[in-house]
């Protein structure tokens, strides 16, 4: 009897550490499994967030550019109408009606440049970091050409209504400023 004891102490003794081995096995195998399913979703998650964070730029963009568009068209059609009104007191105005021209040549390239940029970021589908970061580069550049587009249009707004100021209102002389002063 001690014999047969011993013989099922050797062999559970011989195959429990086997049987409690596979199950580590398994059990490491699961959770790298668990693990890597875990790592896909964060990696999912994090490109459905760049997603987001792009599609949002765009609608910043949108926003914004045609903020930008409205206000300045509005400054063009104010200042075409002041010259229009010019040109009925017999004044010339065609330097001005020039620069005015290529101003709204500008203005509607930066447009057009802006509607490009706000596609491109509305573009930006989930992937891989490698698949979007030269997509988004890319709606950045154009992003950013708009912008100094609507800069420069701004720019040459400014010195285009200070030189219709002096077209305007021409400067008295001084002893005639002095003259109106007195009386």
């Amino acid at each position: 009897m001690s014999r047969l004891f011993l013989a099922i102490a050797l062999f559970l003794g011989i195959f429990v550490p086997v049987a409690h081995a596979e199950t580590n096995r398994e059990m490491r195998e699961t959770r790298r499994e668990e693990i890597q399913e875990m790592r896909t979703e964060r990696l999912e998650e994090r490109e459905q967030i760049r997603s987001k964070v792009a599609e949002n730029h765009a609608n910043r963009l949108e926003r914004r550019f045609g903020l930008y568009y409205k206000r300045l068209s509005n400054i063009v059609d104010r200042f075409q109408a002041r010259l229009d009104y010019l040109k009925t007191q017999d004044k010339d105005v065609a330097a001005l009606q020039a620069r005015l021209d290529s101003i709204k040549v500008k203005l509607t390239a930066a447009k057009e440049a802006g509607d490009k940029a706000i596609t491109a970021f509305k573009e930006i589908e989930p992937g891989t970091w490698e698949v979007q970061q030269p997509k988004l580069q890319a709606a950045r550049d154009l992003a950013n050409t708009a912008r100094e587009l609507y800069k420069e249009v701004h720019t040459l707004l400014k010195s285009a209504l200070k030189d219709l100021k002096l077209v305007s209102k021409p400067a008295l002389p001084a002893s005639s400023a002095a003259v109106e002063q007195s009386q």
